[in-house]
C-alpha cells in the first residue's frame, strides 16, 4: 500500500511513544547487564523461589555451571532448550544458563499438555530439554533430543560446581557476544487450526521491552512478586527488570501460586514492594485475603482485562498502592501499551499508551488509520514485534503485516483485537474480530478446542463458546455425534482426551449434545444461538446431580456407614454441581479434571465453610480433591452428626 499524504491522515488515530529499536540506539544486552549487576553487587539477593535465597554472584556462578553442562549436549546459537520443571530456582537458572549459551529456552512445564512439546519439537532445533526424571513424551517422538536429568539437583549444587570451575581457572563464554537478532526464547500459545504455535523473541526485542519500565515501575530497590507461572511471558518484564537493575525476584511455587493465602504470606514476609498478577486471580487475592503488605508500592495488572470493580476494590484495599495495567499479546513481546496510576472513577479502563519504542495503530480493514474516538483493529508495530512463529512462516505472513507507515521492512502484528483511542490519547480494547478468548489470563483460540474435540472418533461436529455470565468465563462445548442418532462420549472420556492436546484453561468445563448445529444465513455454526442455549446445558447437566448424590448410589466414604456418612457426601456433591455449574462429577473424579481450577478451589472452600465452618481449611482442598476424600473429612472430624444439615440458610441451598 502507498503512503498516504500527511493531509490524507491528518485527525487519524495514531498512538507513537519513542521509535523502534532498529532506528535508534539499542539498549544494552540483558545478560550483560545481569553480569554487570553480579560483578557490583555480588551479596544483593537476586532470587527467592521455593525457600531458596541465591545472591547475584551465586546465581551467576549456577548459571555458568548449568550452561557449560547444556554446551555439552548441543545448546548454542541457533538451537533451543527446552525447560520441563516446576517453578524453582534451577529452572530460573535454566533460563539464565540458555541465554549463556546463545541459545534461545522455551518453558513447557511438565502439566502441559504433550501436544505443546510434540509442537515445539517439530517446529525447531532442539537440542536439550531439561526434565525432573525420564519425559515420557520424548519417548514418543521421532529423533528426539537429548535430556538433562535434574532431577534431585539443588540449585547451590551448581553454584559449588561453578566456585569449583572458577578455582581451577575455568572460563565462561558468556555469550554476549551473540548478535541482539538471534532469538531468546519460545512461547507455546493456542492455535485457531487446532496445532499450537510458538512465538519467537529475538534477543534485542527482549531487550527493547524490559528498557523502558522505569518511569512506571520506579527506580528504588524493589522486591519484585510475580504471581505467574514461569511459562507465561508476563513473568519475564518483572524477572527481567529485577535481574537487570539488582533487585530481588520473588517467586512463588506450585503450591503457593495456588493459594491466594500463601501467596500473601509470601509477599508479606519479604516484605515485597512490586506484584505483577492476572486479574481474576488479584481479584481472589483482594477478596481472601487480608495479608498484603503496606511495603507494596505498585500492582501491575496484565493478562486480562481491568475492570472497573476491581480498580475500585484494589483502591478500597490498598489505598495508597498505585494500580497500572499492561497490555500486549505474546507477539509483542511481554506487553507493548501501559496505563499507570488507574483512577476508580474512571468509566471505562484504557490499556494505555505505548512503551518507549513500540506503537500503535488503530486501522480499518485497508490498513488505514481511523479517526479518534472510532473503532478498528489494533495493529503494533516497533521493536517490540516479535520474530514471528517459529518454523511456520505461513501463519506469520497472516499475522505479521508490512507496515505501510514505517520504515521499510518494519512490520505491524495485527492483534485481532478491537480498539479506540479516547480523547486523551489512550487506548481502549472492545473484544474480538475472530474467536480468540481469555481464560485466567490464558489465552484460548477456540478453533484449537474444537479441533482436539473433533479428532475424537465418537464426535462429529463441535463448536465451543465462551459463557461470560459468571465470575470466571468458562467453555462450553456443543457436540453432535460421529454417527446421527448415537450418543456422544462421556465427560470423563472427552476431558481425559482433550487434555492429550490442551491446557487445562482450554478444555471445557460443560458438554451438550445436540442433533444438529442450528447454523446462520451464512450456511456456519450460530455460535449466538448456541450461547442462547448455555442455561439449557446447565441446567441438563445439574440434573445429573440427583441420580449421583444419593448415598446409595455414589457409596458412602470408606470406613464410614450410616446417614451422617451419607449425608456429607450428597452435600459434598451439591456443592460442588454448584461450583462447577454441572452435575457430572463421580464420587472418586478429581476436582481439577472436572472443570475446577485453583480459583475455583476458593469458591469450594466458601461453601463448604457455609455449610460445615471450621472443618476444612482451604489448603487441604488441593490435597483433597475428590467428593469422597472430602466427605470422608468431614465425617471424621463430626462423628455421626452432621450440622450441616441444621439450620441450612435457605440462600445455599441447591
Amino acid at each position: 500500500m502507498a503512503h498516504e499524504s500527511a493531509e490524507a491522515v491528518e485527525g487519524r488515530a495514531e498512538v507513537t511513544a519513542g521509535q523502534p529499536s532498529a532506528a535508534g540506539a539499542a539498549p544494552p544486552p540483558l545478560l550483560e547487564r545481569f553480569l554487570r549487576q553480579a560483578r557490583h553487587a555480588p551479596d544483593a539477593t537476586a532470587l527467592i523461589v521455593g525457600g531458596v535465597e541465591l545472591t547475584y554472584r551465586e546465581l551467576d556462578l549456577a548459571s555458568a555451571a548449568l550452561a557449560d553442562r547444556l554446551r555439552r549436549r548441543g545448546a548454542g546459537p541457533g538451537r533451543v532448550v527446552c525447560l520441563r520443571l516446576e517453578q524453582n530456582a534451577v529452572a530460573v537458572t535454566g533460563i539464565l544458563a540458555a541465554l549463556r549459551t546463545g541459545a534461545a529456552w522455551a518453558v513447557v512445564e511438565p502439566d502441559q499438555p504433550p501436544s505443546r512439546l510434540r509442537a515445539l519439537l517439530a517446529d525447531t532445533d532442539c537440542a536439550v530439554v531439561i526434565s525432573s526424571g525420564p519425559d515420557p513424551v520424548l519417548g514418543s517422538v521421532p529423533s528426539a533430543p537429548g535430556l538433562l536429568d535434574v532431577a534431585g539437583l539443588e540449585a547451590r549444587e551448581l553454584v559449588l560446581e561453578g566456585e569449583a570451575s572458577v578455582s581451577a581457572g575455568g572460563s565462561d563464554p558468556d555469550g554476549t557476544g551473540v548478535p541482539d537478532a538471534a532469538p531468546a526464547y519460545i512461547v507455546c500459545t493456542s492455535g485457531s487450526t487446532g496445532a499450537p504455535k510458538g512465538v519467537l523473541v529475538s534477543r534485542g526485542q527482549l531487550a527493547t521491552s524490559i528498557s523502558p519500565r522505569e518511569p512506571v515501575y520506579g527506580s528504588g530497590r524493589c522486591t519484585f512478586l510475580m504471581a505467574m507461572r514461569m511459562s507465561f511471558d508476563g513473568m519475564l518484564g518483572g524477572m527481567f527488570w529485577s535481574f537487570t537493575n539488582g533487585h530481588t525476584l520473588l517467586l512463588p511455587d506450585e503450591k503457593q501460586l495456588k493459594q491466594v493465602h500463601e501467596l500473601a504470606r509470601l509477599a508479606a514476609e519479604y516484605e515485597a514492594t512490586h506484584l505483577i498478577v492476572v486479574p481474576s486471580y488479584y481479584r481472589a487475592l483482594l477478596e481472601e485475603s487480608r495479608h498484603l503488605p503496606e511495603t507494596l508500592r505498585l500492582v501491575v495488572v496484565a493478562g486480562e482485562p481491568c475492570t472497573q470493580d476491581l480498580v475500585r476494590l484494589h483502591h478500597e484495599r490498598l489505598p495508597g498502592t498505585p494500580l497500572a495495567n499492561e497490555y500486549g499479546p505474546t507477539e509483542t513481546t511481554i506487553s507493548c501499551t501501559v496505563q499507570p496510576g488507574l483512577d476508580p472513577s474512571w468509566q471505562r479502563i484504557p490499556i494505555g499508551r505505548p512503551w518507549e519504542g513500540a506503537e500503535a495503530r488503530v486501522l480499518d480493514e485497508r490498513l488505514r488509520e481511523v479517526p479518534a474516538g472510532e473503532r478498528g483493529e489494533l495493529y503494533i508495530g516497533g521493536g517490540f514485534v516479535a520474530l514471528g512463529y517459529a518454523g511456520q512462516p505461513a501463519r506469520t505472513a497472516e499475522r505479521f503485516v508490512a507496515d505501510p507507515y514505517g520504515r521499510p521492512g518494519a512490520r505491524l502484528y495485527r492483534t485481532g483485537d478491537i480498539a479506540h483511542v479516547d480523547e486523551t490519547g489512550a487506548l481502549h480494547c472492545h473484544g474480538r474480530t475472530d474467536h480468540q478468548v481469555k481464560i485466567r489470563g490464558t489465552r484460548v483460540e477456540l478453533g484449537e478446542t474444537e479441533a482436539a474435540l473433533e479428532d475424537h472418533p465418537g464426535v462429529g461436529q463441535a463448536v465451543v463458546v465462551c459463557d461470560s455470565s459468571r465470575a470466571e468465563p468458562r467453555l462450553v462445548a456443543f457436540l453432535t455425534p460421529a454417527v446421527p442418532g448415537e450418543c456422544t462420549p462421556s465427560w470423563p472420556d472427552l476431558r481425559a482426551h482433550c487434555g492429550e492436546f490442551l491446557v487445562e484453561q482450554a478444555v471445557p468445563v460443560l458438554f451438550h449434545t445436540l442433533e444438529r448445529m442450528p447454523l446462520n444465513t451464512s450456511g456456519k455454526a450460530d455460535r449466538a444461538a448456541l450461547k442462547a442455549l448455555i442455561p439449557e446445558a446447565a441446567a441438563g447437566a445439574g440434573g445429573a446431580t440427583a441420580a449421583r448424590s444419593g448415598g446409595e448410589t455414589l457409596g458412602a466414604p470408606r470406613g464410614t456407614s450410616g446417614p451422617a456418612a451419607a449425608g456429607h457426601l450428597r452435600g459434598v456433591t451439591e456443592v460442588w454441581a454448584a461450583v462447577l455449574g454441572h452435575g457430572e462429577s463421580g464420587a472418586h473424579d478429581n476436582f481439577f479434571a472436572v472443570g475446577g481450577s485453583s480459583l475455583r478451589v476458593i469458591d469450594l472452600h466458601k461453601r463448604l465453610d457455609q455449610r460445615w465452618p471450621g472443618v476444612l481449611r482451604v489448603g487441604e482442598l488441593f490435597d483433597l480433591t475428590t467428593i469422597a476424600s472430602q466427605a470422608e473429612a468431614l465425617t471424621s472430624r463430626l462423628g455421626t452428626t452432621d450440622p450441616g444439615d441444621e439450620g441450612l440458610p435457605a440462600a445455599y441451598e441447591l
